[in-house]
């Protein structure tokens, strides 16, 4: 595996901060954290990260392409969305899928391997998402818990509840935050055309602080105009201690081939494997009227990955919408989710009233 360093002028920006783990973050901010593994059916070993708030309903929140935990908490207690809930009563799960820093370990297969790197988010949503689920509410004993997607983390739930239906029984509700699902209008942006590129390459690729692509990323995440992050451009080096966080080549591959093929369904191989697969020329369609989770989604008109009539196109096809929510900001981007400095404003805000911690008439904080 090939990993290109960043350059010194960056590594010297980061501190000590930027590098510690997510429960030593959390717990420097004076919450409870705790650390749990769990095992999957296909014996990956997965790490979640709890922020501990005993007999709280659980909430577990999920992460997106290349991230990893930290994208919930690495903007601090005034910023990040698993405070917030830990703030408002939720006993807080922040889960880590396969490949990523914290979840790089297998019952017998090797990392160094290719054959470790051989999946999709269809696997995390087959296998992680499910063993996290029963996990939490094994530990906490509550019959069912809160969920909050970003991107992928609303890809792979999608995925788990159209599969394994049994599962939209588990779960209250879901907060599904820039949904990385259809595809058909998202525009062949600098960042795609790089990624394509990249994972062209070879068949396992591990996205790890690659500074060329760090360059690629850069376009991606401060499009003209740039959204909330030119306020915090301080937290550009904080974030890259812990983002990108991995990824297997096969996650990057499948989420080209929806924007290509405009088709929401399993990982598409040649014509030959797909019928000995799913005995059909191309993978079915992931079939989103089974997801009966009631779900909320929250959406921006500057996200290069979730164009809006994609998404609106989503929630004409799941099982039971109960809301949308469009950012009132026309420059809010698909990283803002997670990092724009007044995220809390423009985004949780809506999110806890949805979820009954706020009143709907309750005044904007200042």
């Amino acid at each position: 595996l090939n990993f290109l360093i960043l350059p010194l002028f960056l590594l010297r920006a980061l501190t000590v901060i930027d590098y510690l783990t997510q429960d030593k973050l959390i717990a420097k901010y004076g919450y409870e954290a705790e650390v749990h593994h769990v095992t999957t059916e296909d014996g990956y070993i997965l790490t979640l990260h709890r922020i501990r708030k005993q007999g709280a309903q659980p909430f577990l929140l999920q992460h997106g392409l290349v991230d990893s935990s930290a994208g919930f908490v690495v903007m601090g207690p005034n910023v990040s969305l698993a405070y917030l809930l830990a703030d408002h009563n939720y006993d807080v799960w922040l889960g880590n899928a396969r490949g990523n820093r914290y979840s790089r370990n297998h019952t017998t297969l090797d990392p160094d391997e290719s054959k470790f790197w051989d999946f999709s988010w269809h696997e995390i949503g087959m296998y992680d998402l499910p063993a996290m689920i029963d996990h939490v509410l094994k530990v906490t004993g509550f019959p069912k818990l809160h969920y909050g997607g970003h991107s992928q983390g609303c890809t792979s739930f999608f995925v788990m509840c159209s599969m394994r239906p049994a599962y939209n029984e588990k779960v209250i509700s879901m907060q599904a935050m820039a949904p990385a699902v259809y595809a058909k209008e998202t525009e062949d942006h600098p960042y795609i055309r790089a990624i394509s590129l990249y994972f062209n390459v070879s068949l396992v690729f591990i996205i790890q602080r690659y500074f060329s692509l760090i360059k690629y990323l850069y376009i991606y995440l401060y499009p003209e105009p740039r959204g909330q992050l030119h306020s915090r451009d301080k937290m550009f080096p904080v974030i890259l201690g812990h983002y990108p966080a991995g990824v297997a080549a096969k996650q990057v591959k499948h989420f080209i081939q929806i924007i290509k093929s405009g088709r929401f369904a399993p990982y598409s191989y040649s014509s030959n494997k797909n019928m000995q697969l799913y005995r059909e020329h191309l993978p079915p369609r992931y079939n989103l009227s089974q997801v009966t989770v009631p779900t909320f989604v929250y959406y921006s008109t500057n996200d290069l990955l979730c164009h809006p009539h994609d998404v609106e196109a989503m929630c004409d096809d799941l099982g039971n919408v109960t809301g949308k929510y469009l950012v009132p900001q026309k420059e809010f981007n698909h990283m803002d989710f997670l990092w724009a400095t007044d995220v809390r404003k423009m985004l949780y805000r809506r999110m806890l009233q949805v979820l009954g911690k706020l009143p709907e008439d309750a005044p904007e904080e200042t």
